[in-house]
């Protein structure tokens, strides 16, 4: 089967479709960003089997886009309530100051 290739960012997920040997469909999976391989099969003992050739082609995109969410798009560990917190004391400092420095 053709190895089908999806574009998420600036990596590139490529999806080989095939049929085991039960007759299942299962995906290899190449994750790549640029020139270099990130991972070249998809690192899992149990994959899992599908009935078509496009519900395996949709499982190793998917799991592409978590591989690459999980490993390089991962948000900073501050909540945005701690940021809300920052912006909050940020603007009442600001105040603060600025009504400090007109009375002056």
């Amino acid at each position: 089967m053709p190895t089908r290739t999806v574009s998420y960012g600036e990596f590139q997920i490529a999806v080989h479709p095939e049929r085991n040997k039960l007759g299942a469909w299962i995906a290899s999976v190449s994750v790549s960003h640029g020139a270099r391989t990130v991972v070249n099969i998809r690192p899992m003992t149990v994959q899992p089997e599908w009935l078509t050739e496009e519900e395996a082609v949709r499982d190793g995109v998917e799991w592409g886009r978590r591989f690459i969410d999980r490993e390089f798009n991962t948000p900073q560990s501050r909540s945005w309530v701690a940021e809300r917190s920052h912006a909050e004391i940020w603007f009442r400092d600001a105040e603060e100051s600025g009504g400090s420095e007109t009375s002056a």
